[in-house]
């Protein structure tokens, strides 16, 4: 057969499958070529979103052409259009949509959010669009729902927008899409939309859309009730399921796999393998090398053998039949080492090197330089929004929190009167003081022995959690106990060294560790750094009518002390030795805990802070409101504090504006110190504290462009990634987060040859 009636049958084959796929899709035939000549069929013909954020919005574009706002009239569309769509291109990660002709400016003036006079709100809260250069902007708008990673491409001119908002006015709508930020009415809409649309609900409702072409006599009644699984099911479902067949991804190449910052725990191994996987089942032959460390991607999989050498060994297990992905580790000689990547390059298609921070094997830090792309694994740690904070409090709520937050700010800051090293024998003999009942078989009255420590009791309201968007730093409120007599449980974590157990101990009794060992050279100067105790120092002492044996004790204490203190502190220790013990009495007899305030001291130092802040608070508010305020503060209790503070919280949210694309890239580029950026370089976020959207990420991509980085994906906090050293099989969720990191792989690629 010649070579041009091998290219005929080819594409004879190759243009049934397209026919076969836009029965389903409706889209042109040549979007439907195109797909499978990147994918095959190693994801579906017709693939499902695998994410549950993405079939979300899918399902919600779909649904609000069903239940269009009363304002509009029913889209004028073309014959066997659904609701002025015509076709969908869908995608593992993604789908674009085709609209009927003239009809994308009615879409998105159906979809995108709108307001009428009387408050009531039209289409999806939180929708925004935007023409994005980096995907076809002259051709194509993003829709994304604002904060999160989901988004749907339509074909579209930029120009629609303009369009649809005219459209909306005509209707006397306001058009919400057209602020940058989501007010907090969109964010609860969206929610409240959100919680009636159920799991099973949303996956209908994308695979309806996806395949649109099997929706063109169903819909009408879509009006009145969800679709049906078996309208979406098509004429061929064996025909259209996953197979690992047709001309699969064109990834080629070695691709280096490093920490932007040269650490360890960034997540490399879990990203190139990802990577590796996506690829496999895009129909490559993948290889992954990894750096001679307990945690490379051989041990984690369980292929390692102990001490034994570790050739190439299939790692498939996780993967659905028919692939081909391997594993090793290289080979510690430098020669060795040089021959075994010469090999592996010729036999495979991909290469992934999990170079990681190269301090086990500093041999691959040169590797990466001469790959023909790198990943550079960063952490999330960049700020991607400007926060505007929106208080409609009263003006006494405003006042009380942020008084209760300044006062949490200088818990840990303010220490008792006295002279230092006073303060820091209350908190040692506190310590002291436990040791010595275990020592002595003793319960001690009033003693709290199962106090977690915390310095803040309340810290359910998440006071101390990292910051995120929907958290307002600056008005957060106070627990409702703290140091002081209010509480005796305030403190640091219980000292590990004090619960020692003797594994020689049939009985396994609890064998207490002396706090002070006066023969120990190492915790005699560990001991007298003066550095706070911790622990059990933060408890109070047992009361001292209950507790007859502590001034013995504080004598004891001191004369164990005296030998190192007197030398240490020869002006001090003279009246350490003659008023630490009525101190620590007198202390004890208000109930005051080792390390905390007394009710006078407390006071005094809450005058003082409010004095500090009185400057800055008559920039908020009128002086006789503030002094009037702080006053009424200063007099009441814990638990009026923070029921004021507390009050009307919901009368307070935060405007997410998006910083300039530029500036985030400039603080990005920044985490990478350790890569190299001569070669196509991807940078991926990795462990993202929070959803990005794509018209945010996107312009940050462009602008990373400028200093060498080619392209930039985030991958998620997700189930899929959780465990997944563990599992069976590799879930689809985990294998659409690596292929769309594969896609940011082969932009770089392509964007490096430019």
């Amino acid at each position: 057969m010649s070579h041009r009636g091998w290219v005929s049958i080819m594409f004879s084959g190759e243009g049934k499958v397209a026919r076969l796929r836009t029965r389903y899709t409706g889209e042109p035939k040549a979007a439907a070529i195109h797909f499978y000549r990147r994918l095959g069929l190693r994801f579906g013909l017709v693939p499902d979103a695998t994410d549950a954020v993405q079939q979300r919005l899918e399902a919600l574009l779909l649904r609000a052409l069903a239940h269009p706002h009363p304002a509009f009239e029913e889209v004028a569309a073309a014959p066997g259009s659904v609701w002025g769509l015509e076709g969908a291109s869908p995608y593992p990660d993604r789908v674009t949509l085709w609209p009927a002709r003239g009809q994308a400016a009615a879409l998105l003036a159906r979809w995108l959010p709108t307001r009428a006079p009387a408050g009531e709100l039209g289409g999806i809260p939180g929708l925004r669009a935007a023409a994005l250069r980096a995907r076809g902007g002259d051709t194509t708008l993003t829709l994304v729902l604002a904060g999160q990673r989901a988004h749907v491409e339509l074909r579209a001119d930029p120009g629609a927008l303009h369009q649809a908002a005219e459209l909306a006015r005509g209707a006397g709508l306001e058009a919400l899409w057209e602020a940058d930020a989501v007010s907090r009415v969109e964010r609860e809409a969206l929610g409240a939309l959100l919680s009636d649309l159920s799991v099973a609900q949303a996956a209908l409702w994308s695979r309806a859309l996806r395949r649109l072409a099997l929706a063109r006599e169903a819909f009408p009644a879509w009006r009145a009730r969800d679709p049906l699984d078996e309208e979406l099911q098509g004429p061929n479902p064996s025909r259209i399921a996953v197979k690992p067949v047709g001309p699969g991804v064109n990834l080629r190449g070695v691709v280096a796999v490093v920490s932007g910052d040269g650490r360890g725990g960034r997540g490399c191994t879990t990203v190139g393998y990802l990577l590796a996987a996506a690829a496999a089942v895009g129909g490559a032959r993948v290889g992954v090398l990894a750096a001679d460390d307990p945690s490379n991607l051989p041990a984690l999989l369980g292929l390692d053998h102990g001490d034994k050498p570790l050739g190439w060994r299939d790692a498939n297990l996780q993967l659905p039949p028919g692939h081909h992905l391997k594993v090793a580790v290289m080979e510690t000689d430098a020669a060795r080492a040089a021959e075994q990547l010469e090999d592996a390059v010729t036999e495979f298609d991909l290469l992934v090197v999990d170079i990681g921070t190269t301090a086990v094997h500093p041999e691959l830090a040169g590797l990466a330089a001469r790959a023909d792309g790198v990943v550079v694994v960063v952490p999330d740690e960049v700020p991607w929004y400007d926060d505007e904070v929106i208080d409609e409090r009263s003006s006494r709520a405003q006042i009380w929190s942020y008084l209760n937050s300044a006062d949490q700010a200088e818990f840990h800051s303010r220490r008792p009167g006295g002279p230092d090293l006073f303060v820091f024998l209350d908190e040692a003999f506190a310590r002291y003081v436990e040791w010595r009942a275990g020592q002595e078989g003793l319960t001690l009255p009033g003693w709290d022995a199962d106090h977690d420590g915390d310095g803040w009791p309340g810290d359910e309201d998440g006071l101390h959690t990292e910051a995120g968007h929907d958290e307002i730093d600056e008005h957060a409120d106070l627990p409702e106990a703290y140091t002081g007599s209010q509480s005796g449980d305030v403190g640091d974590e219980q000292d590990d060294e004090l619960l020692a157990f003797d594994d020689e101990d049939s009985d396994a009794d609890e064998q207490w560790v002396e706090p002070y060992d006066p023969d120990d050279s190492d915790d005699v100067e560990m001991f007298w750094s003066l550095e706070p105790v911790g622990g059990s120092a933060w408890a109070t002492l047992p009361p001292e009518d209950e507790a007859p044996y502590l001034d013995s004790w504080r004598t004891d204490f001191l004369q164990i002390l005296s030998p190192e203190g007197g030398r240490r502190h020869p002006d001090v220790w003279p009246q350490v030795l003659t008023s630490w013990a009525d101190r620590s009495r007198a202390r004890n007899l208000e109930r005051v805990a080792a390390g905390g305030l007394t009710d006078a001291e407390r006071a005094a130092a809450e005058r003082k802070m409010i004095a500090v802040h009185t400057e800055r608070a008559l920039e908020r508010w009128d002086e006789d409101l503030w002094q009037r305020e702080s006053r009424a503060w200063l007099a009441a209790d814990l638990t009026q504090r923070h029921e004021v503070g507390k009050a009307e919280r919901e009368r307070m949210w935060a405007l997410h504006h998006p910083r300039p694309p530029r500036d985030v890239a400039e603080e990005l580029r920044h985490l990478v110190r350790h890569a190299p950026l001569g070669r196509p370089v991807v940078m991926a976020v990795n462990r993202a504290r929070q959803e990005y959207d794509q018209l945010v990420l996107e312009p940050v991509g462009i602008a990373l462009r400028e200093h060498g980085i080619g392209a930039l994906t985030v991958i998620p906090r997700h189930r899929a990634l959780e465990a997944w050293p563990g599992s069976d099989r590799m879930e689809d969720g985990a294998l659409t987060i690596g292929w769309t990191l594969a896609g940011a792989v082969l932009d770089s690629l392509a964007h490096g040859r430019r």
